[in-house]
């Protein structure tokens, strides 16, 4: 693995300290091996993406992205994502299924925001931390990724 990471949230530290230690001699971790119990602290900021067929699909998208972005993204495929969003998670979490390893990265973006009806809009600016996981569903290939990921810092309109 590339050299550790100092995330400002430790709850990713953790995190990766949690997958490190279900590794079985250096390969992947298996999903089974991550019990939901075990990770209630995180469970509200994972993410768990499929690799299906070609396309990436969320097999879970957290509380506190649905609550963050206003979109719930469970079952549904990154495509159905801004296009150039899209394409930095396809490379992103395509890098991370062929390498077998994790990755992680601070990002500041405008996200859209609005209220439910759709009759108010508006872009507030926010950083994030994310760490990208690889994981196995028994075999020694990458099938899924967990993605946990936390704002930091506050917002700005």
């Amino acid at each position: 693995m590339a050299e550790r990471p100092v995330f400002h949230e430790k709850r990713l530290d953790a995190l990766l300290a949690f997958w490190e230690a279900r590794r079985k001699g250096g390969s992947v971790p298996d999903r089974a091996d991550f019990d939901p119990i075990e990770m209630r602290s995180w469970l509200g900021h994972l993410m768990l993406v499929d690799w299906a067929a070609g396309r990436w699909v969320y097999r879970l998208y957290g509380t506190a992205f649905v609550d963050a972005f206003r979109r719930e993204m469970t079952g549904k495929s990154i495509d159905e994502l801004p296009a150039e969003q899209a394409a930095l998670l396809r490379i992103e979490y395509e890098k991370v299924r062929v390498e077998a390893a994790p990755a992680w990265r601070t990002y500041s973006a405008q996200f859209a925001h609005g209220t439910l009806d759709g009759r108010q809009q508006w872009q507030l600016g926010q950083t994030w931390e994310r760490l990208i996981l690889p994981l196995s569903d028994g075999g020694s290939d990458v099938t899924l990724v967990m993605v946990a990921a936390y704002q930091i810092g506050g917002q700005t309109a």
